[in-house]
């Protein structure tokens, strides 16, 4: 199952949702391997990005006409993890450079959500490790419990 939204709309629909039984479904509602993977970057301490974000000009495409979506792409974000054991040894610059194709080719939305996912700065009221794995019913998901 991949997703048929943007990940910046899912979380506006967690942001939207009035209590968290409506919070808690809206995760449930979208729970498929990549965005779990989305969570997993933006919010596991032990994943630690080591890039350098590039000035990049967003793309200003209608939302679903862009060239590629934060779905496609998770699966290939482990180039910009520290220690990830598929990383290969990749000049900072070139591995920057690479990040910047991915994020002009991303819908602005997504594009900054990447970007926020990266400096481990997701800031949606009630979206908390806690929340994550209750909706999942996974304890083990994001690190260890805190």
């Amino acid at each position: 199952m991949s997703a048929e939204k943007l990940y910046s709309e899912i979380l506006e629909d967690f942001e939207a949702a009035p209590d968290k039984p409506a919070k808690l479904k809206v995760l449930r509602e979208h729970d498929h391997k990549m965005f779990r993977e989305f969570l997993e970057a933006a919010f596991n301490p032990d994943v630690v990005f080591d890039v350098e974000i590039p000035n990049y000009k967003p793309d200003n495409s209608p939302a679903g006409l862009n060239m590629t979506y934060l779905d496609m792409e998770m699966n290939k974000l482990y180039r910009f993890v520290k220690n990830h054991p598929k990383r290969t040894n990749v000049e900072p610059k070139k591995l920057s450079r690479l990040l910047e194709i991915i994020l002009v080719s991303l819908h602005k939305d997504e594009a900054e959500l990447l970007v926020k996912c990266i400096k481990k700065d997701i800031k949606v009221p009630f979206l908390t490790p806690k929340m994550i794995r209750e909706a999942y019913n996974d304890k083990n998901m994001l690190g260890k419990a805190k």
